[in-house]
């Protein structure tokens, strides 16, 4: 039985997932009973395909001590339309890119807008933050509209909690509270791309096993994060997926972009 097995290397972390796939035979491997509507399942493929993308990308070019950055409004600043959030969030990053481009940093960066369930409006953003760069000036950026919150990055590297957060807060932003598509970050242009290091069909196995490990050759550097491992039935397509990922330790920023050998990939099947 046929399964499609995929792993992406996204800054400190790799993400390995395998799924069944409608593309080819799959005897003897069952659909489950569809039990939500078309729209749901649907609203949950979209959410779920959006955190993955937005977890990738924050893990590929985001690393500890960069900032989750979070603006808030006083009342007497309150925009009165996503037109005018939206303007009030140009306003900071034209700001911000003076700001960086002036102390000659490179600035990068995703926004995230959120309509809280009782109406309060704020901005998130996930920032790099050079050691030239201090609060205060970020701060004025913002121009007394609000509060600012600093809340630096944790020193894993990966940002699956961050990026769920903001995937669920992004939900009160989208055009229609019922729609399927919608914008929910916007983000600099200089951001990295996660690497598919690996996309394979494995014909010549059985069921696939729904064991997450680290590879021999890997256990001195990788861990796994026991919180990744989730395994479940595809609201769409209605057959099985099973994902993890690990983590590397004690590496630099810089050590993040090496390559992924031809070695490391064939242990995975040792």
């Amino acid at each position: 039985m046929p399964y499609v097995f995929e792993i992406y290397r996204a800054g400190n972390t790799l993400e390995f997932s395998k799924h069944y796939s409608s593309r080819w035979n799959k005897k003897g491997v069952k659909r489950s009973k569809r039990k939500i509507s078309t729209k749901e399942e649907q609203r949950e493929v979209n959410k779920r395909q959006a955190e993955k993308t937005l977890r990738l990308l924050l893990n590929e070019n985001f690393m500890p001590s960069d900032i989750h950055l979070v603006l808030d409004y006083n009342l007497s600043n309150r925009p009165e339309s996503r037109e005018d959030m939206r303007a009030d969030a140009d306003d900071f990053l034209k700001g911000m890119r003076k700001l960086y481009k002036s102390n000659r940093e490179v600035f990068k960066y995703i926004h995230v807008m959120e309509k809280g369930k009782k109406g309060a409006l704020h901005h998130h953003l996930v920032i790099n933050m050079p050691k030239s760069l201090g609060m205060r000036e970020i701060i004025n950026c913002w121009k007394g509209k609000g509060r600012t919150h600093f809340n630096p990055l944790d020193e894993t590297g990966q940002y699956k909690k961050l990026a769920s957060y903001l995937i669920k807060y992004s939900d009160g932003m989208l055009r229609d509270p019922e729609a399927l598509q919608g914008r929910r970050w916007n983000s600099s242009h200089n951001l990295r791309k996660p690497k598919l290091v690996m996309k394979k069909v494995i014909k010549d196995k059985g069921w696939y096993q729904k064991v997450a490990y680290v590879p021999k050759k890997m256990e001195r550097d990788w861990y796994l994060d026991k919180e990744s491992v989730r395994e479940g039935i595809h609201e769409k397509t209605q057959y099985a997926f099973f994902t993890y990922t690990l983590i590397k330790t004690n590496q630099t920023w810089k050590e993040t972009e090496l390559q992924w050998s031809d070695e490391e990939i064939e242990s995975i099947f040792n």
